[in-house]
């Protein structure tokens, strides 16, 4: 499988503020499919992770080619290729929701989408689409979950259920991990690959574009390890 192509979709960055994270010129990467000037309202889709950029999502870009719709990506701050904050993870005063709600804010108004759009929250996308929903943003029409969790005790009490499926030996090296605080060793990447296709993305192969959100959430876990 080749990942989506960009024909058809236009990319950019866009400036975002955010005091808490000092001077620093903070980006936000985000990848436009279909024509925003339409009567159309356009959906915005926010990855899971947190910190798993966008690409493996790529493949709702299809509602473009059959229904007209706008789809908009964006990597959250920390993620992919917006702005990453390395050595952030211990600042309790930049990593919580108000980050990404305000990151979310201002892409809207940079695209000027802010009077109406549509929300898909893939993962802990969902989780964060839903939080933000609830501060009734305006410009707000519809709020789309998919396979997200109702809360962040449930969605780790679900994985822990699926690491106890695991060959014994394969969870011996998790605890370890979990002991040691090293999860970058070749065994741990070997057994979160098979985590991944047993219960994550039961596609094999795995399709490239979610290949590229691995790859990318690999070189920098800032963002998971601080929420």
């Amino acid at each position: 499988m080749v990942t989506t192509p960009s024909s058809g979709s236009s990319s950019g960055l866009a400036p975002f503020i955010y005091p808490s994270a000092g001077n620093k010129l903070l980006q936000t990467y985000y990848r436009v499919f279909g024509d925003l000037e339409s009567s159309v309202t356009p959906l915005v889709v926010l990855h899971g992770g947190p910190g798993f950029p966008h690409n493996y999502l790529l493949n709702i870009s299809t509602i473009t080619e059959m229904h007209s719709i706008p789809v908009i990506f964006y990597d959250q701050i920390g993620s992919g290729l917006s702005t990453r904050l390395p050595g952030t993870a211990s600042t309790p005063s930049l990593w919580d929701e108000e980050i990404f709600f305000e990151q979310l804010r201002q892409l809207l108004t940079f695209l000027g989408i802010e009077k109406n759009y549509d929300i898909l929250g893939s993962s802990w996308g969902g989780m964060l689409g839903s939080a933000f929903a609830s501060t009734n943003p305006p410009g707000l029409r519809k709020l789309i979950l998919s396979n997200s969790a109702a809360s962040k005790a449930l969605s780790i009490a679900n994985r822990w259920k699926f690491r106890k499926q695991l060959p014994q030996e394969m969870q011996d090296i998790l605890d370890h991990a979990d002991k040691t605080g090293d999860w970058n060793s070749k065994e741990v990447g070997a057994v979160m690959q098979e985590f991944t296709i047993r219960h994550v993305c039961r596609i094999a192969p795995l399709p490239e574009d979610v290949k590229v959100s691995e790859r990318l959430y690999g070189e920098d876990t800032t963002v998971a390890t601080a929420m």
